[in-house]
């Protein structure tokens, strides 16, 4: 008797099953139809918003932009301090040049410093108006604050700005 071979032990499928794999019959689950383009790029667009505000955090909410109002709506009034305190607990340094400067006002050294420098790292991007009150505010600060270490900063970041 002649050795068997590997090809007889295998599965072979039978002939339905393979006039079954060729004419896709009701057996197999179909692929669904195509997204129209413009529902596709709609969800696509509704997928990336919301990567973005994943990758973003806190910032990205509503509350971020109501918080940052109110904040500078109370500059200048008895509730800042604890509306800035609440802020930077919740939020840390905000990135918009204005809330930054508002934030310079808030008696707290270590938070002006980093407001400071902050704001240094933004000063190349800014308006020539803009750098020139930043540098105004620099001064002021040198000769002003009662705090060491904010005149120390000031000074710092004034020595590169010239």
């Amino acid at each position: 008797m002649p050795p068997k071979r590997d090809d007889d032990e295998r599965e072979r499928p039978s002939w339905r099953e393979i006039d079954q794999r060729r004419d896709g019959s009701s057996h197999r689950v179909k692929a669904p139809p195509p997204v129209p383009k413009a529902q596709a790029e709609s969800i696509r667009t509704q997928a990336l918003a919301q990567a973005e505000a994943l990758f973003k955090g806190k910032r990205s909410r509503p509350e971020y932009k109501t918080d940052l109002k109110k904040l500078e709506a109370g500059h200048g009034s008895k509730k800042f301090p604890v509306l800035a305190k609440n802020f930077l607990e919740e939020y840390g340094l905000p990135e918009e040049w204005g809330a930054l400067t508002r934030l310079l006002d808030y008696d707290d050294p270590p938070a002006a410093v980093a407001v400071l420098q902050a704001m240094a790292g933004q000063a190349e991007r800014r308006t020539r108006v803009e750098k020139q009150g930043f540098k105004g505010r620099l001064q002021v600060l040198t000769l002003t604050s009662p705090h060491l270490e904010i005149r120390r900063a000031a000074e710092d970041i004034l020595a590169e700005f010239e």
